[in-house]
């Protein structure tokens, strides 16, 4: 049981001709908010149009969204209930009110601002000759599931009407208790430091662009008239969504901004820092620098080959943690190494390592409002890595849920990547893993194995 509720608010929207479905669903949130409460601290609120103030008389349009704004505004989930009635319309105004609150939901769900938008039709007889509201009826609902993706349900009575958005309120708690503890899990994870001067933004997320001794072939004097940002490697940019998406979920949204290596912010000491793929940002090299001693891991290369080193706590000794990628890529794409990408090439096995860590800044801005500053890693052996950084924050929140609350606790994992047909399946952490698994998963009668396992 959670030691504080959170509030799941849900606004009821429906003309006059569903009395008993809009008693139906203040009943059913009443009963589903007597269990949820206790069990998953969540707190579900039903709002109506009738809870607003009465108007004064000719009150203006505006003044009538300006209220359904204050309620519906703050809502988390819009559930709409429909006959064959699209409202009234009172004189003096645009539109009725149940197309207000439709419109102000559907732009709320748009910005992300509306969790869930519940739709139900009461179906209709056929009827040779609908009048405007009833037609108005019909091409909404197949404006709402065609042209919004909204959830749409038809129900035949009001027996049915209940079981259906029981079933679908319960659905839609569940969903909300999991955003909620994975919002919690990810604010362990992203904990900003806040300077007393407060730059452009709170964090600043730097990636290194792709040289351009690796792009297309075009002249040095036209390239850049036919592109707004550099090229930027595919695993990279699926890694920085998987940033972006994270944070906002914290509601972090404007407090961070995008950067390129060459393109680094001028007040960059009294920001947080995210640093994207070690291997190719020396910038990020330089700041990890500043660890030096406490760090669990390192990049190391020669001329031929990466690696990351690594040790499970300070005292223990280093050792080589090698990518097998390319030893995966071999084995199934020796056929065809060359030419045109083929759809054939993506469907395969591989596996890679990453590291995900976070520092506090020893010698960060000193004039601090709020905790400490940040320096923050995602970076693979190969883009693949990157990659699958980002993918276990999004995906295995959960393991954050572990970390501790000691706002200067540093984190550093030692991830392994699976990728199969596509996309990626699995990141685990094997920070606690010896250094003969890590040769082991480099022998090829292994990576052979693996192939076969994770292909069946």
């Amino acid at each position: 049981m959670l030691d504080t509720n959170e509030r799941l608010k849900i606004f009821i929207s429906s003309p006059g001709d569903v009395p008993d479905e809009r008693e139906i669903a203040e009943d059913v949130i009443t009963c589903v908010n007597n269990s949820f409460r206790d069990t998953l601290g969540i707190q579900v609120d039903a709002y109506t149009w009738e809870r607003l103030p009465p108007d004064a008389p000719n009150t203006l349009q505006g003044t009538i969204q300006d209220k359904i704004n204050a309620v519906l505004g703050n809502c988390d989930a819009f559930v709409l209930i429909l006959n064959k009635r699209y409202g009234r319309t009172a004189a003096g105004h645009g539109i009725s009110n149940t197309e207000l609150e439709i419109n102000i939901a559907l732009d709320m769900l748009s910005q992300n601002r509306m969790k869930m938008f519940m739709t139900y039709f009461k179906k209709l007889a056929n009827n040779e000759d609908p009048g405007d509201q009833e037609k108005k009826i019909r091409a909404l609902r197949d404006d709402l599931r065609y042209r919004h993706n909204v959830f749409v349900r038809d129900y035949k009575n009001s027996v049915k009407f209940r079981g259906y958005f029981t079933h679908d309120l319960y659905h839609t708690i569940l969903r909300f208790y999991t955003l909620m503890s994975k919002r919690e899990a990810l604010k362990k994870f992203w904990k900003l430091g806040i300077p007393d001067d407060a730059t452009q933004s709170k964090l600043a997320i730097i990636y290194p662009p792709v040289d351009r001794k690796f792009m297309q072939e075009q002249s040095d004097d036209r390239i850049w008239l036919e592109r707004l940002v550099p090229y930027i490697v595919f695993e990279d940019f699926k890694a920085l969504q998987k940033i972006e998406q994270t944070l906002k979920l914290t509601g972090s949204v404007g407090e961070f901004h995008f950067h390129t290596v060459q393109g680094k912010p001028e007040h960059l000491g009294k920001q947080n820092r995210v640093w994207l793929c070690l291997p190719r940002n020396e910038s990020a090299q330089k700041y990890l620098q500043r660890y030096e001693g406490k760090q669990f891991f390192r990049f190391s290369r020669t001329s031929e080959e990466l690696w990351i080193d690594w040790r499970a706590k300070v005292s223990d000794p280093w050792f080589k943690v090698r990518s097998p990628l390319n030893k995966y890529l071999q084995l199934q794409r020796n056929e065809s190494p060359g030419g045109s990408w083929k759809k054939e090439h993506g469907y395969v096995v591989a596996k890679d390592f990453a590291i995900l860590a976070r520092f506090s800044d020893p010698r960060g801005y000193r004039g601090m409002k709020q905790g400490t500053l940040k320096d923050f890693f995602l970076a693979g052996i190969r883009g693949l890595g990157t990659w699958g950084a980002g993918w276990f924050l999004d995906k295995k929140y959960y393991e954050l849920a572990k970390l501790s609350d000691n706002e200067g606790e540093d984190v550093q994992l030692l991830l392994e990547v699976t990728y199969v047909n596509n996309r990626i399946t699995d990141v685990s952490d094997v920070s606690d893993k010896p250094e003969d698994y890590f040769a082991g998963e480099n022998v090829i009668e292994e990576i052979e194995k693996h192939i076969r396992n994770l292909k069946e």
